[in-house]
């Protein structure tokens, strides 16, 4: 209960942050593919993994024994030091996620894995846009953005679901 009254306080000052406001103008100016996802599905999935990748705290999160970490699930891993920006890549893999899911012109259901879907379109202004208002000292452009998105896909990092910690 906490966190639902801790997540509508995060949604008021994030809608009417200038940041905020901005990326969530430009996610209303989306056209919808022709799909079953609609927006409203769309704007809460966003607000509420940008509330995750707000409250998420690096340093108090682990590796389990499946190599998830805050939002990801890794392919292999590499040394036993956890993965930097962790917080932030996974808030830009699942924004991408679901602006893909938003804008394909097929359907979404039958799409069951957890890599990044080939259809749709990314939008990596937008996510930038988010990832910006969402991080206060971030400025990451959409080049970085897919370029992110790009050597995620390449190591094989898949999405997870995103647990607050304790």
């Amino acid at each position: 209960m906490r966190t639902v009254k801790e997540f509508r306080v995060w949604r008021a000052h994030f809608c009417c942050s200038p940041k905020g406001k901005s990326a969530i103008d430009k996610m209303k100016k989306l056209q919808q593919g022709d799909n079953e996802f609609p927006y409203g599905n769309l704007e809460s999935s966003v607000l509420s993994t940008c509330f995750l990748a707000a409250k998420y705290l690096p340093e108090k999160d682990q590796m389990d024994s499946r190599r998830r970490i805050g939002g990801l699930q890794l392919s292999t891993l590499k040394g036993q030091r956890k993965p930097q920006n962790v917080g932030r890549n996974s808030l830009i893999l699942h924004l991408s996620t679901f602006l893909k899911f938003y804008t394909a012109d097929e359907s979404t259901f039958d799409w069951v894995g957890k890599k990044l879907p080939a259809f749709g379109q990314g939008r990596p202004e937008l996510v930038a846009k988010f990832v910006n208002a969402v991080y206060k000292g971030e400025k990451i452009g959409a080049e970085a953005v897919e370029r992110i998105t790009r050597k995620s896909h390449k190591d094989g990092i898949r999405l997870a679901h995103w647990k607050l910690q304790n």
